[in-house]
């Protein structure tokens, strides 16, 4: 089994961030961690495919998404690369992005 991992740490600016993982091969999304540097930090995330598709939504969260499955999305088949976007940020923070996948 092989774990395909995209990892990043970025600062939103105006409320707004976005981060592209390399071409998947195909696999099971497994789980995704978006965490805010400040536990009070409110934002929404969306994950999209290459074509702008959205196939994951999150409302609003704070400080942190762990999803492993528990929000009822995953496990999801995955090919290609994925835009993990966030969005409505308050205030503007520094964010760290899992996405792992089972290939």
């Amino acid at each position: 089994m092989n774990i395909y991992r995209h990892e990043t740490s970025q600062t939103a600016a105006s409320g707004s961030v976005s981060s592209t993982t390399l071409n998947v091969r195909g696999g099971l999304l497994r789980q995704v961690i978006i965490r805010a540097a400040t536990n009070t930090t409110v934002f929404r995330t969306n994950i999209e495919e290459s074509g702008g598709i959205v196939v994951l939504n999150y409302g609003y969260h704070t400080g942190e998404i762990n999803d492993t499955g528990t929000e009822g999305a995953l496990p999801l088949p995955v090919l290609g690369p994925y835009t993990i976007n966030i969005t409505n940020a308050s205030p503007d923070d520094t964010f760290n992005i899992r996405f792992l996948v089972q290939e």
